[in-house]
């Protein structure tokens, strides 16, 4: 299908496009909030022409107190198309578009399990944390201004593939986290300070074995500073601070140690360090929600 037939759609419709690319699954009230569109209806329907079109899918149940949560979008077949295309810029491509198979694992998007969308919109609900907390801080004309910015894994996935330089994909492939940030202070001005960040997400079934390679693998990124400084460093010029969100407070607690051992034992310990809460912490109380939602570990 060639880019050029697709039905056309407005600017916010593409931003729509953008979100939904970039997180894969997000939901209409996450969408609503990140436009700062305080009307649904028009939401809704630019969403509902959205779908009509074969740009999104859609994923609602009209079940008993199923249907009280918002819908889901990811992208549909024509969407997929669109973003090819579109976020060539992004990403770069040698035939007109991103090289397909950067992006074919949208296609497979319609038989996700239900793991991966709520981890997916979970995600999302993280980035909206964020941003609406840039917004909210940025009303106030004496602070200075506040930025958020932020790498997703599906746009750190391709980014790895088409920029591999000295190495293979499964080399670096086990190093991406959830989602890149880096916070700035006063961008503009000559006090600028930064920050950034890893946020990497355990969902409740995965096992004790699995979350630990993660966290060795992290261990073993700060061990390779030309890969970190290649790829994950920002204008602070430091190893990003890693925060990790556990199921629940037990499976926290029983990683501690192991957690303060791969620090202690690290050649490259200085300037490692975890940030650890539980998901209920960081739904109810935001991510932003100050030291009291999290466990600090520093290999002491």
């Amino acid at each position: 299908m060639n880019y050029k037939v697709l039905a056309s759609i407005t600017d916010k419709q593409k931003e729509i496009m953008d979100l939904v690319f970039r997180f894969r699954f997000i939901n209409r009230y996450q969408i609503q909030r990140l436009l700062n569109h305080k009307d649904p209806k028009r939401i809704n329907a630019w969403l509902k022409d959205l779908v009509e079109k074969g740009y999104l899918g859609r994923i609602y149940s009209h079940k008993l107190l199923e249907n009280t949560k918002p819908a889901i979008y990811y992208l549909h077949n024509n969407g997929i198309v669109w973003a090819r295309y579109e976020k060539e810029g992004n990403f770069g491509g040698n035939d007109g578009g991103v090289e397909l198979k950067y992006i074919k694992k949208f296609y497979q998007d319609k038989k996700a399990s239900q793991t991966f969308v709520n981890h997916c919109v979970t995600l999302s609900e993280f980035y909206v944390q964020f941003k609406e907390y840039e917004r909210k801080d940025n009303k106030d004309s004496k602070k200075p201004k506040l930025e958020y910015y932020f790498d997703t894994k599906s746009e750190m996935w391709i980014r790895r593939q088409e920029d591999l330089y000295d190495k293979d994909f499964n080399e670096v492939r086990q190093f991406i986290p959830d989602l890149y940030i880096e916070k700035i202070n006063n961008p503009e001005g000559k006090n600028m300070e930064s920050t950034t960040f890893f946020i990497e997400l355990f969902d409740p079934k995965v096992p004790r074995y699995a979350i630990k390679y993660k966290i060795q693998q992290f261990v073993k990124l700060k061990e390779d500073e030309k890969e970190w400084k290649y790829r994950y460093t920002g204008m602070d010029g430091r190893f990003p601070t890693i925060l990790l969100i556990f199921p629940n407070q037990p499976k926290l607690n029983g990683l501690v140690k192991f957690i303060n051992d791969e620090i202690i034992y690290s050649y490259a310990n200085e300037g490692l360090y975890f940030m650890a809460t539980t998901y209920q912490k960081a739904m109810t109380q935001t991510l932003l929600g100050g030291p009291k939602i999290w466990k600090i570990i520093k290999g002491e």
